[in-house]
């Protein structure tokens, strides 16, 4: 293997975007999120059973926006009234528990090439801004943008 291809020359201007799902790890960051949220009793198995009979509606129907918004209003509601501290607390958990062993060794190498070369390494995603930030920080990387969803008192709506 030719390991000059992949040096990354020194550009303290320069900056690397990553995505989380099926790029920085293995599989849907949000699904691993909602295993370790229903064993802490965010919700219940009815719950989950009504939100894959939405999923399934929406792939045998395809995509609408009136769907599309169901189902993020469905999704966004298991959280509702608990605090950001709280979801940030099982956040760490589920990386612990679960995350850490889905991360992509060539691409966390890959990301860590970037920022031993001065470069800021950011998260680029749909996964909720508490989660990718967890991962972005327990990988060592700049930061993360993703999902941000309504707080109010420091519970989300």
């Amino acid at each position: 293997m030719d390991w000059a291809a992949l040096t990354v020359p020194l550009d303290l201007s320069a900056g690397a975007f990553f995505d989380v799902d099926n790029t920085i790890m293995r599989g849907a960051s949000i699904f691993h999120l909602a295993r370790g949220l229903y064993k802490r009793d965010f919700f219940s198995l009815r719950d989950i059973l009504g939100f894959a009979w939405q999923q399934l509606s929406f792939l045998a129907r395809g995509e609408n926006l009136e769907h599309v918004d169901q189902i993020q209003a469905k999704a966004l509601s298991f959280v509702a009234g608990h605090s950001v501290a709280e979801l940030r607390a099982v956040g760490e958990e589920v990386f612990d528990e679960i995350l850490a062993t889905k991360i992509w060794p060539g691409t966390k190498a890959l990301a860590q090439m970037h920022l031993d070369a001065g470069q800021r390494v950011w998260l680029v995603t749909a996964t909720p801004v508490e989660l990718a930030s967890i991962i972005a920080r327990r990988l060592g990387l700049t930061g993360a943008l993703g999902t941000v969803s309504e707080v109010v008192g420091g519970e989300y709506t």
